[in-house]
Parts: C-alpha cells; structure tokens; sequence
C-alpha cells in the first residue's frame, strides 16, 4: 500500500498541465495627433548678436533688419524661430542652413513647419 500511494504522488507529480488559455485583450486603439496652434512669434527684445529692429505690420507680419554684427542663429533665438522659419525678402525665398544674413537685409519671421 506505501509502495501504490508513493507511485500514485510520483505519477501525479510528473504530470504536464496545459499552459493558461490566454484571454483577449482589449484592442489596442491609437489616436492622430492633434495639431497644435503656432507659437505666437515674440520679440524678446535686443541682444548682441540680434540688435536689429522689428516691425509688426498692419496684416501681423513681423519683419526683422539685419544690422552690423547680427548673426543668424541668434536672430532666430531672440524671436523663438528656426532657421526654416525666416524668409529673406532681398532673394524672395527662405533660408537653408547654409544661409548668411548681410546687413539691410529685411527677414520675414513666419511659422513655417520643418522642411
């Protein structure tokens, strides 16, 4: 009788059990994103690098011009805007990263999205 039950543990205790049926998740559901208003442009006043004058005319276009000693990372910074957003109208086009600014230039400030 010791010898049935030890056999009876033994075979029980070698016995496979099936793995867990898996239960369904709930569907994964994936949402656009919203777009975002532009960032108002802000003059955040002169500095060196950016010691040019700003104009906002009567449509809410703010034109920048260049003076002596601007440099162009800089007059982006002082108004919160890339490089991709600065048109030049002296060319009538924007800039790319290989863009100068030379002094009397008039710089357009815009909120174009990344190229």
């Amino acid at each position: 009788m010791i010898v049935g039950v030890a056999t009876g543990l033994l075979v029980t205790a070698c016995a496979v059990e099936a793995p867990p049926t898996p239960t369904p998740s709930a569907p994964i559901t994936t949402s656009e994103p919203t777009p975002s208003e532009p960032l108002p442009i802000v003059d955040s006043g002169a500095l060196e690098g950016a010691m040019g004058t700003a104009e906002t005319d009567e449509e809410g276009v703010m034109r920048y011009t260049v003076v002596e000693g601007d440099v162009g990372g800089i007059v982006c910074d002082r108004f919160g805007r890339a490089w991709w957003q600065l048109d030049n109208e002296r060319n009538s086009g924007g800039f790319d990263c290989h863009s100068m600014i030379n002094i009397g230039d008039v710089v357009t400030l815009t909120n174009d999205k990344k190229p």
